[in-house]
C-alpha cells in the first residue's frame, strides 16, 4: 500500500480503479479539511487583531467560522473513519480469537450504519424546513449547516460497508487490530523489505544511542 505522504499522480498509478477513487476522496476531504482550519485561522486571528487594535471586525467571521467549524468536524469524522484511526476500547477484542473479533467488527458495523440511517433522515429533514431560513450577516440558507448530518450520514457508509466487506471475507487482519498495533506492523514490514538495514539490537542498539549527539 503506497504511503499517504506520496505524490497523488505516483500512487494513483500503482491502484486498481475502486481504490483509486477511495484515495483520492480520501485526498479531497484532506484538502477541504486544511482549508477549512486555515480560513477559519485566519478568520479568528483576523477579527482579533482588528477588534483590539483598530476597533473594528471581520462581519462574517462569528457565522463562517462556526459553520466551516462543523463542518470540518464532520469531514474528519468520516475521514478518520476511513483511516480506521477512531478512539475505541479493544479489551474485548484482545481477549477474543480472530473469527470474534471479525465478529465484533460487523456487529459494530452494523450499529453504525443504523446510526448513519438515523443522520440520513434527520439531516433530510432539518435542511428541508431550514432551506428558507438564512444567516443573519451570511445571508446563506442554514441549509449549509444542517446538510452536513446528510452529507456524513452518506459519507460514512462507504468506509464501513468496506471494513464490514473485509471483515466478513477475512482479508483484512488490520481491522481488529488498534493504531498502535498497526503502526508496530507496518514498521516490521517495512524493516524486511529488501535493502533496508535492519533496526539494531541489544548492545549494538544501546551504542548507537550512546553515539546519538
Amino acid at each position: 500500500m503506497p504511503s499517504r505522504w506520496e505524490p497523488l499522480s505516483k500512487a494513483s498509478r500503482r491502484m486498481p480503479p475502486r481504490q483509486r477513487a477511495a484515495h483520492l476522496i480520501a485526498r479531497g476531504f484532506e484538502i477541504m479539511i486544511v482549508a477549512c482550519l486555515t480560513i477559519m485561522g485566519i478568520l479568528v486571528f483576523g477579527n482579533v487583531v482588528l477588534r483590539y487594535a483598530f476597533n473594528s471586525g471581520i462581519a462574517i467571521s462569528e457565522e463562517l467560522s462556526r459553520l466551516l467549524f462543523v463542518w470540518l468536524i464532520f469531514m474528519g469524522a468520516v475521514l478518520a473513519s476511513a483511516r480506521r484511526i477512531h478512539i475505541g476500547f479493544d479489551t474485548l477484542q484482545r481477549a477474543v480469537g480472530p473469527r470474534v473479533r471479525r465478529a465484533l467488527v460487523v456487529f459494530t458495523g452494523a450499529l453504525i450504519l443504523v446510526g448513519c440511517g438515523i443522520f440520513i433522515v434527520g439531516g433530510w429533514r432539518q435542511t428541508s424546513i431550514n432551506l428558507g431560513n438564512t444567516y443573519p450577516v451570511l445571508g446563506i440558507s442554514y441549509a449549509w449547516l444542517y446538510g452536513t448530518a446528510l452529507v456524513f450520514g452518506v459519507a460514512l457508509i462507504f468506509p464501513v460497508c468496506n471494513n464490514i466487506r473485509r471483515a466478513l471475507a477475512g482479508i483484512d487482519d488490520g481491522l481488529t487490530e488498534d493504531l498502535a498495533d498497526r503502526i508496530e506492523s507496518l514498521a516490521e514490514r517495512i524493516e524486511d523489505e529488501p535493502g533496508h538495514p535492519p533496526a539494531p539490537t541489544g548492545r549494538g542498539a544501546a551504542d548507537s544511542k550512546e553515539d546519538r549527539p
